[in-house]
């Protein structure tokens, strides 16, 4: 034993180990310090022990067979050895090469192991999580008929508008918790990419008029049921069934609720014939296409008739009024929009979906900004986790000059609908018009990552480019839009006029003026100022204004629009246009 340890030393092997200890030791430092900021568990640090014991096997084999000089890697002669350093044979090489490979196999088997631990945004996601945070999953259709589907998706639809009215509690939207319908992640996983601390898992069972509802409360982090129940009504006594299981819900999590919030989650009977002509417009309603949106305005007109007290069918509308009207609807769905909305309010003062209808309408067609402020404030008092409020609202506030109120907006509503690409195009545009393009660039990004190609970002993205001038990129994003939408040409029209592409943009100009709708009348108008032709440009101002485009307000803000308008800016008859918006200044 003497003789190998004397051996060892000198060979250097006990110089080799100390360097290596500290090397270990060093190693466990910085990924100590390292670990919180790149969103790695302390617990990972263990790797980092079982890395250092593993490799310290082959870095005494090294040292006991190699020395590193001023000329490499060589072989430390014998002890018997006239000589000096021996110079590397072949078996020397396919060593080295063994060893190289098994420390580099340790380090990969650990480094994967690290980075299956690493949770993107964990650290944040510990921060912002809030204890009255909760998303209520899709509820399982326990009846076996497929046709049922509308009817399950209205419960679970109701139960997250009825928790949304709680004050305290931050309810995500219906858009994101159905991205998890038949998901087979972890109810853990579904909470962490939530951002929320409770969920709510159930099933629905109907047998005729009978109506059977169990759900139960889950701890998001370590996936503990906290509380469970089932509910069984008549049809007819289905929303005072949701109001009660909102109630026991919002109580398990919040505590005892005050009177005020009680009355809020209050039930009703409903004509059973009547909800489930309501249920089956929303159902169709939501789907978002034409077609739906057609059989479901259907079906709520049917509910009206049947039961003119009834406001949740008027609401119903009102909404699908809005959406038409911010596609390439006609003039008139703002206005039947803001009429269904306020006869819902008439019979439920406190529908925040109808103070938000009334409140687009007034932004988007009446252009009465202190009408549709108060509608929207109304509207997010009684619903803070309505993500169209939230979200509409921040282009009232921007308009209005208040844009840190206007990004604190959009990012609520990306907090209560985060797997939604529409809010982050919102933040995008948003951010052009307050010069900060790179977090432009990125809440644009954002929206991509999360629907890619979807065609809002993709707009909102090319005017960055727009605003900063890059306009050959912005050209290839917008061409990144699919052929036969109209927002390809709302989006290429402007860009190519601004590159001076005058063929293509004017044969832009030429498609959108088929059959134009509101905002082919808007870009048209854009891409004449982009060509530098002013009278043209105010022209079709004065066509757009006089239309009620919903996005004509915002061409009095700088950059709006990727700075398509700059060059007009200072012409009279613009800025007398602009006055007529009645901004402040």
């Amino acid at each position: 034993m003497r003789s190998v340890l004397e051996e060892a030393a000198r060979r250097r092997v006990f110089r080799l180990a100390a360097l290596y200890v500290v090397g270990a030791w060093v190693a466990l430092q910085v990924a100590d310090l390292a670990f919180p900021g790149l969103d790695i568990p302390e617990q990972a640090i263990r790797f980092i022990w079982i890395g250092a014991f593993a490799l310290f096997p082959l870095a005494l084999i090294f040292g006991w067979r190699y020395d590193i000089t001023g000329r490499g890697v060589v072989r430390t002669p014998a002890a018997d050895s006239a000589g000096g350093p021996v110079r590397l044979v072949r078996n020397d090489y396919l060593l080295l090469s063994v060893l190289a490979i098994a420390a580099a196999g340790v380090l990969a088997l650990l480094s994967t192991r690290i980075a299956d631990m690493r949770q993107p945004g964990a650290q944040e996601a510990v921060l912002e999580i809030s204890p009255n945070s909760v998303a209520v999953l899709p509820l399982d259709n326990l009846t076996g008929d497929p046709e049922q589907a509308y009817f399950v998706a209205g419960m679970h639809d109701g139960l997250i508008t009825l928790l949304s009215k709680v004050d305290a509690l931050k309810v995500i939207s219906r858009t994101s918790a159905n991205a998890y319908r038949g998901a087979t992640k972890t109810l853990p996983e579904i909470a962490r990419e939530l951002r929320v601390a409770r969920l709510v898992e159930g099933s629905v069972y109907r047998d005729g008029d009978e109506v059977r509802i169990t759900v139960q409360l889950i701890d998001g982090a370590t996936d503990e049921n906290l509380w469970a129940e089932s509910y069984s009504r008549n049809i007819g006594n289905v929303l005072n069934m949701q109001a009660d299981m909102a109630l026991a819900i919002a109580g398990q999590i919040e505590g005892q609720l005050s009177p005020g919030q009680e009355s809020r989650l209050a039930g009703r009977e409903v004509d059973p014939e009547t909800y489930e002509l309501y249920l089956k417009g929303m159902y169709h309603l939501y789907q978002f296409t034409p077609e739906g949106m057609e059989q479901g305005i259907t079906l709520l007109r049917q509910a009206v008739d049947r039961d003119p007290s009834d406001p949740l069918a008027y609401a119903g509308l009102a909404l699908a009024y809005n959406e038409i009207g911010h596609s390439s609807g006609p003039r008139s769905a703002f206005p039947k929009a803001r009429a269904a909305a306020l006869t819902a309010l008439k019979l439920d003062p406190d529908s925040a979906e109808a103070r938000a209808a009334m409140a687009e309408a007034a932004l988007y067609f009446d252009w009465d900004w202190a009408e549709s402020e108060q509608n929207f404030r109304r509207a997010v008092e009684l619903n803070p986790s309505l993500p169209q409020a939230l979200g509409h609202y921040a282009f009232l506030e921007i308009l209005l000059g208040r844009t840190e109120e206007s990004f604190a907006l959009v990012a609520q509503a990306s907090q209560v609908d985060p797997l939604s690409p529409v809010w982050p195009s919102f933040a995008c545009w948003l951010y052009i018009v307050a010069d900060r393009f790179d977090e432009a660039v990125a809440a644009c990004e954002e929206g991509l990552d999360l629907a890619p190609g979807f065609p809002l970002a993709l707009y909102g993205l090319g005017q960055v480019y727009s605003a900063q001038g890059r306009i050959e990129e912005a050209i290839a994003v917008h061409e990144q839009i699919p052929e036969g939408l109209p927002i390809r040409y709302w989006a290429l029209g402007p860009t190519y006029a601004m590159a001076g592409r005058r063929e293509d943009a004017l044969m832009m100009a030429e498609a959108m003026m088929i059959d134009p709708g509101p905002k082919d009348l808007l870009h048209i108008a854009f891409t004449y100022a982009g060509l530098g032709d002013t009278d043209g440009a105010i022209r079709r101002l004065e066509t757009a204004y006089e239309a009620r485009v919903d996005w004509f307000p915002w061409i009095a803000i700088h950059n709006g629009y990727g700075g398509v308008l700059e060059g007009i800016r200072q012409d009279p008859r613009f800025q007398e246009i602009v006055g007529r918006l009645s901004l402040p200044n």
